[in-house]
C-alpha cells in the first residue's frame, strides 16, 4: 500500500473529521498550504471562513515539505508525514489556530519489485485482453522474489515515534494525532499489546483504553486501521474504514509493556516455552545437569 494513495484527498478528509470534530462530508476546504501565495485563494479562504466554512491548510513531504519538532539534548527531532492547521476568523482577520498530525505506517516488505514487475508486464504483453483473469489466477507473479515482512520489526519501528506522537495533544495547540495503518499491520500488533479487545463506542468508533480509564472529551490519538474494498468494482479498489480506534499514550504503553509482557512470561515454563526447550538442550550433553530445569523457582529465590 503506497503511503501518498494513503493520504489522497478522501482519506485526508476523515483524518482531519476525526481529529478537529467535525462529521465526515461536512463542509470543509482542506488546501496545501503553499497554495494561500495564491491572491485567489487567499480571497477564497476569506470569502468561505465568513460563511462559517471550516478551513485547513497542511503540508507534507510533497507539499510545503515537512514540518518538524527538533532534537534538543533532551530530546529526539521527529518529523510528521502530514502536518494539518485550522484557520479561523478573530476580529474578522484569518488566524491560525490548532494543529494536528497525521501518520502513516504500512506494511515494510523487503526485496526489490523489478521481478514482480517484470512478470507483470510479460503478463500483461501475453494476455492484453485476460490480463485481470490471468492474475487473478496467478497472484504468485505479485510477489517474485518479494521476501515477508519481519513482522516484530513492524510493529517496534513503530512504537516509539507512535507513543511519542500520540503525546503531541499535550499541548494547547495540538488537536491530536492520527497514525494511519493497514489491517495487515494491526493484526502483527495483535501479540505485541496483549491481544486486546476493543470496545465499541456506539458512532461507529472503537475505544481501545487502559482499565479503569474512559475515553476522554478530546481524543489525543486515533488509529485509523484501513483495507481495501475488493468487492467494489471501482478501480483502484477503494480504501475503506475497518476500525477507527480512539487511545492514548499511556493505554498503548500499558497493553504492549505489562499485558504483553505478563503474557510471556507466563508462557516461559510452558511445554513449548523456553525452560522446556533449555532442558532438552543442555540434557543433549550432560542430562544429570539437564533434570534439574524445571519451571518451580530454584531454592533460596526469592518471591516474585
Amino acid at each position: 500500500m503506497c503511503p501518498t494513495r494513503v493520504l489522497g484527498p478522501v482519506m485526508l478528509n476523515r483524518f482531519v473529521a476525526l481529529l478537529f470534530g467535525f462529521p465526515e462530508g461536512a463542509a470543509a476546504f482542506i488546501i496545501p498550504g503553499q497554495r494561500l501565495s495564491e491572491a485567489a485563494t487567499r480571497a477564497d479562504v476569506n470569502a468561505r471562513l465568513a460563511a462559517g466554512e471550516r478551513m485547513f491548510i497542511y503540508f507534507n513531504k510533497t507539499l510545503g515539505g515537512e514540518l518538524r519538532i527538533p532534537g534538543t539534548n533532551g530530546s529526539p527531532e521527529f518529523s510528521f508525514d502530514v502536518t494539518v492547521f485550522e484557520i479561523v476568523l478573530r476580529d474578522g482577520h484569518p488566524n491560525l489556530d490548532r494543529f494536528g498530525v497525521i501518520e502513516v505506517q504500512t506494511m515494510d516488505f523487503h526485496g526489490s519489485y523489478q521481478h514482480a514487475v517484470r512478470k507483470l508486464i510479460n503478463a500483461l504483453d501475453l494476455h492484453p485482453q485476460h490480463f485481470p483473469q490471468q492474475l487473478q489466477t496467478n497472484q504468485q507473479w505479485l510477489s517474485e522474489h518479494i521476501e515477508g515482512p519481519n513482522i516484530a520489526n513492524v510493529f517496534k519501528r513503530t512504537f516509539y515515534q507512535m507513543m511519542f506522537k500520540f503525546q503531541l495533544a499535550q499541548h494547547p495547540r495540538c488537536a491530536g494525532c492520527v497514525l494511519a495503518i493497514p489491517v495487515s499491520v494491526w493484526n502483527s500488533w495483535g501479540p505485541h499489546l496483549g491481544n486486546p479487545s476493543l470496545t465499541p463506542h456506539g458512532d461507529g468508533t472503537d475505544d481501545l483504553f487502559a482499565p479503569g480509564t474512559t475515553r476522554p472529551a478530546h481524543v489525543p490519538a486515533w488509529i485509523y486501521v484501513f483495507g481495501l474494498d475488493a468487492d467494489d468494482s471501482a478501480t483502484p479498489s477503494p480504501l475503506v474504514a475497518k476500525n477507527i480506534i480512539a487511545t492514548d499514550a499511556p493505554s498503548m504503553g500499558h497493553y504492549a509493556l505489562t499485558v504483553a509482557p505478563v503474557n510471556s512470561l507466563a508462557n516461559i515454563g510452558s511445554e513449548a516455552g523456553m525452560l522446556a526447550l533449555a532442558c532438552r538442550r543442555i540434557t543433549a550433553f550432560w542430562p544429570e545437569l539437564g533434570a534439574t530445569l524445571t519451571a518451580d523457582p530454584a531454592p533460596g529465590t526469592p518471591a516474585a
